[in-house]
């Protein structure tokens, strides 16, 4: 297995004497693989020129002003491109093994995808803040009264300090501090990076909460300790807190419903007049509570306004277009298209989320794009189930309408391939789609006028054409012929036709077996995939029976396996009966594999995007002079060694899909009672 690569990402602002201590016990330990990213936001003590001087191994990021938190670290991560983002103070002093402690856990544990530390200060005493727990309205009450100072460490009534936990166990938790913070660039890529509406303070909390959507479970592992000088880079003073309450307040308003939010910072505000009062009747020599209390309308409306009493700057403008898909990152074990797609917009400074009906309600948002309808909402046999959801999302999204959220629809495919809940319930979900949707993207302009053909109501609609993605980047492909057919025990020299990927209907196996027992060459046919629905095994079985040539691997293929399957193949052969788009198609260029599919849908395209060494077409069913000529097409040699995806550049289609949302953002909302069909369910790996 080989090593991680992990870029540490350290932000500096006129810090250099503690930085330059921190450098120096990250680079003491000689970790392999491990690599410094130093983003100085702005400092004036002479940081960037001692810190290169001193560290000239590392990466210096200059970013000329103080970016803040949040912004610094997206920068110094966009400038890195390591497996695996750490994020560090740089008032952090890191213990020997604790790096590799953290990187041991989350390669036994990935399920957590976040992960912290312990930290202590100089004399060894606990530090807490490595992590926390998520502001609720009883803590918030807590504080309002004082019973979280008075009872400070009480798991009741001091509920964010996680009560007299020593973090010397391993223990998910609600927010991972950014002190000592590790995730894989995939996962951090899927949970978005920081939200850059905060400067500092609250924006790990965001992020941790994010995380914890997806279905990861943030987790402290007390192996890995630092020592850490807390606010090494801000004033312990009442500007400091009036920071902290503007990280605060920005939490709630963007994780918290809007009556929620809005009690959550009177809360606040009566908390911090209660200990103002404290101070003022104690005599107390500090003013940190009457400092925040008297500034309380700098930092009561949260970030960025805040920006301007605090830091005597205007805010920094809104991040970018936020979009919340249907499905985002959540099916990209599956197949990695959507993945890919969102990953390539928050490059481009979007933020994206996959669909949740509560956060629809209750963040600003700008898009929501939806892929395959049908699967999203009449999954499963319960048509009770598929009523409730299409009218929670039809009516939030009613709600938010006037916020300017805009839907988006991608026709992967023109007609279902499957027919699901009731008659009824289709109508239904046909003709709400067809009313609200504002815009439709085709993977290729024939799409996108077939969809138009079909369903004349949306001629109405603006349309925009990006390609589907390519997939070299998501497998391990290279996997030599010789290796994959040993692994997979197949004969060494006869040609070798797979399919592989989900075994549908559509995907006609049962026929492609059947032209191929009629084939009179010795070749081997792999079928690799699970059939869906389960009876459709039982078919291919019988298809299959008595043909010793014929290897049958009716079972999920794992992402790993993926590439040996491809690795063996001389042709992969898609014999659809109903086809708009194809993953499976480009998943087999991607891994340089020629491709049989029909002349049906954008499949002329995708011949025309490729090459003719890449795909080949055919018309009508297919047969065995047809499936023969192929085979013979596929081996004779003289084809470039790499296919030319160029055509099919995930940052280009991430371009293209951003004017796509602002060009429908910018049509005015149209009004229609047409009852006209339309769903769509696309072919996926």
């Amino acid at each position: 297995m080989s090593t991680p690569t992990v870029d540490v990402v350290i932000v500096n602002f006129n810090t250099r004497e503690r930085t330059l201590e921190c450098l120096e016990s990250l680079y003491a330990q000689a970790i392999p693989g491990v690599r410094a990213v130093l983003v100085d936001n702005g400092s004036t003590d002479g940081s960037v020129p001692a810190i290169r001087e001193a560290f000239p191994q590392a990466t210096v990021v200059d970013a000329g002003e103080n970016l803040g938190f949040a912004r610094g670290v997206n920068r110094g991560v966009a400038a890195s491109d390591g497996d695996v983002v750490l994020l560090l103070n740089p008032d952090a002093t890191v213990f020997p093994g604790s790096i590799e402690a953290l990187l041991d856990f989350a390669r036994r544990h990935p399920e957590h995808g976040v992960y912290g530390g312990r930290t202590v200060r100089a004399d060894g005493t606990l530090d807490p803040s490595s992590c926390w727990g998520a502001p609720s309205l009883w803590s918030l009450l807590c504080f309002a009264t004082g019973l979280s100072t008075l009872l400070r460490g009480s798991r009741v009534f001091d509920p964010e300090s996680l009560g007299g936990w020593a973090r010397d166990t391993v223990r998910e938790v609600p927010v991972i501090t950014g002190c000592l913070l590790l995730a894989r660039r995939s996962d951090w890529e899927r949970i978005g990076g920081m939200d850059e509406r905060f400067f500092l303070y609250g924006e790990d909390a965001e992020f941790s909460h994010r995380a914890r959507s997806l279905g990861l479970r943030p987790v402290v592992v007390p192996d890995a300790v630092i020592r850490h000088d807390v606010g090494g880079s801000t004033a312990s003073s009442g500007r400091k807190m009036a920071m902290v309450m503007a990280g605060k307040v920005t939490y709630l308003w963007t994780v918290w419903a809007p009556v929620l939010a809005l009690a959550g910072v009177l809360l606040l505000q009566a908390g911090a007049g209660v200990r103002a009062v404290l101070e003022t009747l104690t005599r107390a020599s500090r003013r940190t509570w009457r400092d925040v209390w008297a500034h309380r309308r700098s930092w009561r409306g949260g970030y960025p306004a805040a920006e301007r009493t605090l830091f005597g700057r205007a805010p920094r403008p809104a991040p970018g277009l936020v979009v919340q898909a249907e499905p985002a990152f959540r099916t990209e074990h599956a197949n990695p298209y959507t993945g890919r797609l969102y990953r390539a917009l928050q490059s481009r400074g979007a933020r994206v989320s996959d669909l949740s009906y509560w956060r629809l309600v209750a963040q600003p948002t700008d898009v929501v794009h939806l892929h395959w309808p049908d699967l999203s909402f009449l999954s499963g046999s319960r048509r009770s189930i598929h009523v409730a959801r299409l009218a929670i999302f039809y009516g939030a999204l009613r709600a938010v309408r006037r916020r300017g959220t805009v839907l988006v629809w991608t026709v992967h495919n023109v007609s279902s391939h499957e027919t699901r809940s009731t008659p009824r319930v289709r109508r239904a979900a046909e003709r709400l789609l067809l009313r609200n949707v504002d815009g439709i993207i085709g993977l290729t302009q024939q799409g996108v006028d077939a969809a138009r053909d079909a369903y004349p109501r949306l001629r109405e609609v603006p349309a925009a054409v990006t390609p589907h993605g390519h997939y070299r980047d998501d497998y391990e492909f290279g996997v030599p012929r010789d290796v994959a057919r040993a692994a997979l025990d197949l004969p060494p020299h006869d040609p070798v036709i797979a399919t592989v990927g989900q075994l549908r209907p559509y995907k006609n196996i049962p026929h492609l077996i059947r032209v191929f027992r009629a084939l009179e060459v010795e070749a081997t046919l792999l079928v690799a995939g699970k059939p869906s629905p389960p009876e459709l095994a039982d078919e291919i079985r019988r298809a299959a029976a008595g043909d010793p040539r014929i290897v049958l691997d009716l079972r999920f293929v794992p992402d790993d396996e993926i590439p040996v399957v491809l690795g063996a193949a001389d042709l992969v052969a898609l014999p659809y009966t109903d086809i708009q788009n194809s993953g499976s198609a480009i998943l087999a260029s991607s891994a340089d594999r020629p491709v049989l599919v029909p002349e049906r849908g954008a499949m002329g395209e995708l011949r025309e995007q490729l090459g003719a060494d890449w795909v080949r077409t055919y018309r009508g069913d297919l047969d065995t002079a047809q499936l023969a000529e192929a085979l013979a097409w596929a081996t004779a040699g003289g084809r470039p060694q790499r296919a030319d995806l160029s055509a099919l550049d995930w940052d280009a289609i991430a371009a293209q899909t951003m004017d796509a949302y602002r060009r429908f953002q910018g049509r005015p909302r149209r009004r229609s009672t047409s009852q006209t069909p339309a769903t769509s369910e696309g072919d996926r790996t």
